[in-house]
């Protein structure tokens, strides 16, 4: 007797027995880079015990999109965030397959209260500022006072309920939320020139902050806090930061970009700021040598 053995997809990753996952193929050029194939999702039906024309021309659909010539296929389009759910029948038997179609819109809080199941500032930080998003003033050890920029980046995963699927196969960790700077630092007047300092998109990512097991509820969130580098008399940082959120190591949002500056003299917070967006980085210090 004829039979549908399996079912397979092209441009996706097999979740569990029923459940494949694919990152939306966005429309025209891609803001993120990313080498991975671009184009439809291809269904494949093996049949048996041939696995040839004559079974494949036997086969009932329901779901996707018909491929001219190939009665054993289906095409499904990824432009758009979608729950697909695909069956192919010969006679009594049948297979089905789910493609999740995924994307992940991410926003950044630069004020209000924190997401409560995003990580407290305290796990990452010596003296903390308050469990709130903003820019705030602390206590230093050598500087009297330091400036803090606190933020929580969140992103929320589309389509809905794709996020306890993936929950229960175990494979939240395949998520990181990564985020890049470009940063201006001033130590006394002069260029203080380090690793995450007068670069171009320098990795800042701390997957140490990051949430990944709230992903049952379609969220992950990061937190982090920049702050001024150390100094004697004038202190200056000037960031711009930008976070997307990646499955398995392929980009599944845009950026999303927010930035701190601070300024200290004379063991005093003269500047604090932070905000969505991006600021112009300055070329020299705003305080001149002593």
């Amino acid at each position: 007797m004829v039979s549908i053995t399996k079912l397979t997809v092209t441009n996706a990753k097999r979740i569990d027995a029923a459940n494949w996952l694919t990152v939306r193929d966005v429309f025209g050029p891609q803001e993120i880079p990313d080498p991975s194939p671009r184009g439809d999702c291809v269904v494949q039906a093996d049949t048996g015990p041939q696995n040839n024309a004559a079974e494949w021309s036997q086969i009932a659909w329901n779901g996707a999109d018909p491929i001219p010539g190939k009665p054993n296929q289906r095409r499904i389009r990824r432009q758009t965030t979608a729950k697909t759910t695909i069956t192919a029948s010969i006679g009594s038997t049948s297979q089905r397959c789910i493609l999740w179609t995924l994307w992940a819109d991410v926003s950044v809080l630069t004020t209000g209260p924190r997401p409560p199941q995003a990580k407290p500032w305290s796990e990452g930080e010596a003296i903390p500022g308050p469990d709130q998003c903003g820019a705030f003033e602390v206590p230093a050890f050598s500087m009297g006072r330091n400036a803090r920029g606190q933020i929580v980046a969140f992103a929320k995963l589309l389509p809905s309920g794709v996020g306890r699927i993936i929950d229960a196969a175990k494979k939240h960790t395949l998520f990181s939320i990564r985020r890049q700077l470009t940063a201006h630092d001033y130590v006394d007047g002069a260029p203080s020139k380090h690793k995450k300092s007068f670069g171009d998109w320098l990795d800042d990512t701390l997957l140490a902050m990051q949430v990944l097991t709230s992903v049952s509820n379609d969220e992950l969130y990061d937190t982090d806090a920049p702050d001024l580098p150390v100094a004697t008399q004038t202190a200056e940082t000037y960031n711009n930061f930008r976070q997307w959120l990646e499955w398995d190591g392929q980009p599944c949002s845009n950026y999303a970009y927010w930035y701190f500056q601070a300024r200290w003299k004379d063991q005093q917070v003269t500047l604090k700021d932070v905000g969505q967006g991006s600021i112009t980085l300055p070329q020299q210090a705003f305080y001149k040598k002593p």
